[in-house]
């Protein structure tokens, strides 16, 4: 964790303009840094800011009553503004202070009285200070519009830039990661852990009401007129905009045409802080000042990618100077997107922040929540605290294959994994259907996803014996086939006599020739097996009885039934006797 010092003074930046004026002489300087509070000091709350508003010597805008800051800084009092040294150097000040000034309608520009307030063009302006975090100040200058109309109103603030006793100390802007410039910053030294003055005035700043419109740094003596204070700078100056100190500085912004309605007050404020601060770089506050801890909730649906699944990310959060923070987060960042949650961390205070999560089906190796902290000016870091879920989908089953049922348990030898295992000893296995096994992943393990594997038990095939009755002659008894099936259970028979199509369903008993036709339903258990024919067989009739006629060798054309009518020819199906020999009619 680094250390570093830090005066802070918060401003807004967008166009930039300054003038060059006539340097007014200062004053010889003794040191800035005092091992005593000067007289006239206040602390403001329970920061390590002291400040004091009283009228000073101010160079530049003359003298002024202005809200004079000092930092406690390892147990000295650094000056953040300068003043003169008093009577031949005897009597150190301890800075002047911020002076502001305003402009109504376009018209002659006023000098601020912080301590009691100004009024002008119907305008009263009046400041107050109040602390913000534990280094910081917020400065707030109220506008009230007196007059029975609108007016419109510029506004700004100068200070003369002394840190301790350096008064050429570095100027540079203070940029978000979007390139915007929400303050300024000066360095007492180029010392890593030397005070750090920012100046922040920008949208987002915690405090800042309305973000300022504009900002000048260079030579301390430029813009420090009322006008000019109020926003009518002069760019063509000296060391306009010069980063890198070596040069006596000053800097300034403004607000520039602020309506005010009739009756009605507006504020316009910025931040200052001073004073030890400790915290990682670049934005996150160190483990004093900012604990979290992350966790998802176990629920039911918790391996259903189409669900949201909650989270909340709990802790303490503190900033030096008061701005509060968003955390952020992003679950397998496919798509690159982070997500903020709404609710804003409040400097000081404890904070349980709930959201959704919703995976990305596409992720089948592991599942990831990111988180980062942002610091309202899109600037981020990363945070340590984030978890992952292994998805089952990615873990290999191989074993479940389809079977035919045959009555008996199917056991499948199955890897999961590097793991192997045996399933259906317990007969869970044995019916024909389709079956599905899965894993699931599980919250405890850290795994998400249901990994599914599907197989079948098939039906068997149903398959018969036939066993055809040979042709017998007609005895009056029934003749029928033999059938035996693997179904286990009856076959349905029927017989189709071949002359007349007639359909049995019984073993046949009368004269004829019999087709066997053999039906085995479905089940449960087996595919059926459509009415199939297996052959046939013929009941034929005795021929006892019937004597063969000769009559003077000639032949004998008449026709008989197999019971001795005769006939002039065969009519019907059936057994017929011509010429002594049997025929047989379908």
């Amino acid at each position: 964790m680094k250390k570093i010092t830090v005066l802070l003074f918060a401003l807004m930046a967008f166009a930039f303009a300054i003038q060059v004026n006539a340097q007014p002489a200062k004053a010889p300087m003794n040191s800035k840094i005092f091992d005593d509070l000067p007289s006239g000091f206040t602390q403001l709350g329970g920061t390590s800011i002291y400040y004091s508003v009283t009228q000073r010597e101010a160079s530049g805008p003359g003298v002024q009553t202005g809200i004079s800051l000092l930092g406690k800084i390892n147990n000295q009092y650094y000056s953040s503004t300068y003043e003169s040294n008093g009577f031949l150097g005897l009597f150190p000040r301890a800075g002047a202070g911020f002076i502001a000034a305003f402009q109504v309608n376009g018209g002659t520009a006023a000098y601020l009285n912080a301590a009691t307030g100004t009024s002008s063009g119907g305008v009263t302006m009046t400041a107050r200070i109040e602390p913000q975090g534990e280094v910081a100040a917020l400065i707030t200058y109220s506008l009230k519009n007196n007059n029975s109309q609108p007016v419109t109103v510029n506004a700004g603030v100068w200070g003369d830039i002394m840190i301790g006793n350096n008064d050429n100390a570095p100027l540079e802007p203070l940029k978000n990661s979007q390139e915007t410039v929400y303050g300024i910053k000066m360095k007492y030294s180029n010392n890593a852990n030397a005070p750090l003055l920012c100046m922040l005035f920008g949208e987002g700043v915690t405090g800042v009401v309305s973000s300022a419109d504009n900002y000048w740094f260079g030579y301390y003596y430029n813009n420090y007129s009322a006008s000019q204070m109020a926003g009518n700078y002069s760019t063509n100056i000296e060391n306009y905009m010069q980063e890198g100190g070596g040069y006596d500085c000053g800097l300034g912004f403004c607000w520039k045409n602020r309506e005010i309605g009739a009756g009605e007050t507006l504020e316009l404020s910025y931040v200052v802080s001073v004073g030890e601060i400790e915290y990682e770089e670049p934005f996150v506050p160190g483990d004093d000042r900012f604990e979290y801890n992350v966790e998802a909730f176990d629920i039911p649906e918790w391996n259903d990618f189409e669900v949201a699944h909650p989270a909340h990310v709990w802790g303490y959060y503190e900033h030096p100077y008061g701005q509060h923070g968003y955390i952020e987060y992003m679950v397998d960042g496919t798509r690159g997107e982070w997500t903020r949650i709404p609710t804003e961390l409040t400097s000081g205070e404890n904070f349980d922040l709930p959201f959704d999560m919703f995976f990305d089906p596409e992720v089948t190796t592991t599942h990831t929540l990111k988180l980062r902290f942002n610091d309202g000016l899109d600037n981020t870091e990363d945070m340590d605290a984030s978890l992952s879920w292994a998805d089952v989908r990615s873990i290999d089953i191989n074993g479940f294959e389809d079977r035919v049922y045959n009555g008996e348990p199917q056991i499948f030898d199955v890897t999961i994994g590097d793991e192997n295992l045996t399933f259906g000893e317990n007969g869970e296995y044995i019916n024909p259907g389709d079956y599905s096994f899965a894993i699931e992943g599980a919250f405890e393990e850290n795994t998400i996803g249901v990994n599914e594997v599907e197989f079948s038990i098939l039906k068997a095939q149903s398959d018969v014996q036939v066993t055809i009755p040979d042709d017998v002659e007609y005895d009056g008894l029934a003749h029928g086939a033999t059938v035996v099936s693997n179904v286990g259970a009856d076959p349905i028979i029927t017989y189709i006599n071949a002359a007349t199509g007639e359909v049995l369903t019984e073993a046949p008993i009368e004269i004829g020739v019999y087709v066997v036709i053999v039906e085995i339903p479905e089940n449960e258990f087996y595919y059926g097996m459509e009415p199939t024919s297996f052959g046939q067989f013929e009941i034929y009739a005795q021929v006892t009885g019937v004597t063969e006629i000769n009559v003077d060798n000639k032949v004998n054309n008449e026709w008989y039934t197999i019971d001795g009518h005769r006939v002039v020819a065969p009519t019907a199906p059936g057994i017929y006797i011509n010429n002594g020999k049997k025929y047989i009619v379908k």
